[in-house]
């Protein structure tokens, strides 16, 4: 036995095809993105948070779509046509307190040109440390 769980890892999994059984047996990403039901402590937890970077890994092998790492996502029913952030659910109603955080200047999107979580020194010390401290 390898000693990895693989339902981990599915956990992770979000099938644009089928929709209705990713939310019903997702455990993860469907229940803190408050894709069934909300749950307002999620919101309010995250609120908390001084600021937030996304990093997109414009080489990523691993991600897909690499777009999810800014909370994009393909449009229902399909794998080829991409919605952003601010086209989705999430971000309309607000569900995890991103739109109001950007309003405030608490968002930071970055790219990278480099594969998953594949991140040079530089790229730490230029753009991902001062917005810590930020």
């Amino acid at each position: 036995s390898s000693g990895i769980n693989a339902e981990y890892g599915a956990q992770y999994w979000h099938d644009p095809l089928n929709e209705d059984k990713y939310k019903k047996h997702s455990k993860f990403i469907a229940d803190v993105n408050q894709e069934v039901t909300v749950n307002a402590q999620y919101k309010q937890n995250l609120m908390r948070v001084s600021n937030i970077t996304f990093v997109m890994f414009n080489k990523d092998t691993m991600v897909v779509p690499k777009e999810s790492e800014w909370f994009g996502f393909y449009k229902p029913g399909q794998d080829k046509e991409l919605m952003t952030l601010q086209e989705s659910d999430i971000w309309k109603q607000d569900k995890l307190g991103l739109k109001e955080m950007d309003s405030q200047g608490r968002l930071s999107f970055l790219k990278i040109e480099a594969d998953h979580l594949r991140v040079p020194e530089a790229f730490w010390t230029d753009e991902i440390m001062p917005r810590l401290k930020a």
